[in-house]
């Protein structure tokens, strides 16, 4: 038992988040108890065209804090490509932070 300012033993501080973000768009289905769910995304690459990534499979989904923030992350996956070239799985993660209502996206390495 933690005894102490500060200390919430409910929604622990998990300190910085070391992973590279992006700022997305990302359009959200929102369930019927107020439950978000990403659906597609759009981002600017790094020749600066902006791809649209959908639909999006939410493999799970977890409310942290980072350094006093709280976020929602959501782990993803979603399959591109074509007939031509072949598909592929890319796996990902997605950042909800509800005080400034914006989305981040990080890939998985």
């Amino acid at each position: 038992m933690g005894m102490g300012i500060g200390i919430s033993a409910w929604n622990p501080d998990q300190g910085n988040l070391k992973r590279r973000q992006t700022g997305i768009a990302c359009g959200v289905w929102f369930t019927s108890t107020g439950n978000a769910m990403p659906k597609l995304i759009k981002y600017q690459d790094a020749e600066g065209v902006i791809r649209t990534l959908g639909p999006i499979q939410v493999l799970s989904s977890e409310r942290n804090c980072h350094c006093g923030i709280p976020a929602w992350e959501y782990r993803c996956s979603v399959v591109y490509g074509d007939q031509e070239y072949g598909s592929r799985e890319y796996r990902f993660r997605l950042y909800y932070y509800p005080e400034t209502c914006c989305w981040k996206l990080s890939w998985e390495e």
